[in-house]
């Protein structure tokens, strides 16, 4: 027993560390923070004093709001430069939250039409290369960049660049994406038809408020009897010129 001498029980390893017996027992099912010894007739915990400062880190990270998984690799490698990438991460969600709390108010406040002017058009088939991927809002802007940059060197580009949403990307669902460079010899085929499409200023080339155009589009074909059919695609002309596209049944 001379072992259990320098052991404290669950409860009293809580109270030390400042965490409750639940968090305790979910970081030692991620293997996060293992009690010293587990009875194995009683299945009680018990714990080394000096892991103390281990379990106080770990719930300090999990209040900054780290993941199970950051907090995992953190631990792995204690480098201040990971907290640096955390707040930087954690800003730029800060931003992203503000951003749709102000489109939000702006939604809210009473306006007389949109902004937006939708038309149709006829456009033909093209052949295309892409890549794809699942990914929530926030991934979504530097799969697209580094996609068409990657696709733009490996064939001869036909046309500007486009994006086919097979799903809805927000802060929740995940697509899929599909980045599209034209190209003659693509083995992908975008068929010809009609689509409606409004054109996308640069105030309004960022999540949420490129919802509007969107929703432009969604409220024309209603106005109008016309049925939207088929993925809708963003196409970048250049920086200041982009155009979303729906095609039209």
């Amino acid at each position: 027993m001379s072992g259990m001498e320098d052991l404290v029980p669950i409860g009293e390893f809580a109270a030390a560390s400042k965490l409750s017996q639940k968090a305790l027992r979910l970081y030692d099912a991620n293997g996060l923070l293992e009690p010293a010894r587990v009875d194995p007739a009683s299945g009680y915990r018990y714990y080394r004093l000096d892991q103390v400062p281990q379990g106080r880190l770990i719930g300090l990270l999990r209040a900054a709001g780290m993941s199970l998984e950051e907090i995992r690799a953190f631990v792995a490698d204690p480098a201040t430069g990971r907290l640096d990438s955390f707040e930087a991460a954690l800003a730029e969600e800060l931003g992203r939250r503000r951003r749709v709390l102000a489109y939000l108010r702006w939604s809210l406040a009473a306006k007389e039409e949109t902004m937006f002017d939708v038309h149709t058009k006829q456009v033909r088939e093209q052949r295309y290369v892409s890549r794809s991927t699942r990914t929530r809002i926030e991934g979504l802007e530097s799969f697209i960049g580094a996609s068409i940059e990657e696709l733009t060197g490996e064939v001869e580009r036909s046309g500007p660049p486009f994006v086919l949403y097979h799903g809805a990307v927000n802060e929740q669902d995940d697509g899929p994406v599909e980045v599209c460079v034209p190209a003659a010899d693509g083995d992908h085929l975008l068929p010809a038809g009609e689509v409606a499409f409004a054109e996308v200023p640069a105030s309004h080339q960022q999540f949420p408020e490129i919802l509007e155009p969107y929703d432009a589009i969604w409220n024309w074909a209603k106005r109008e009897g016309r049925e939207l059919d088929g993925p809708a695609r963003e196409i970048y002309y250049d920086e200041e010129r982009w155009e979303i596209a729906w095609p039209l049944r």
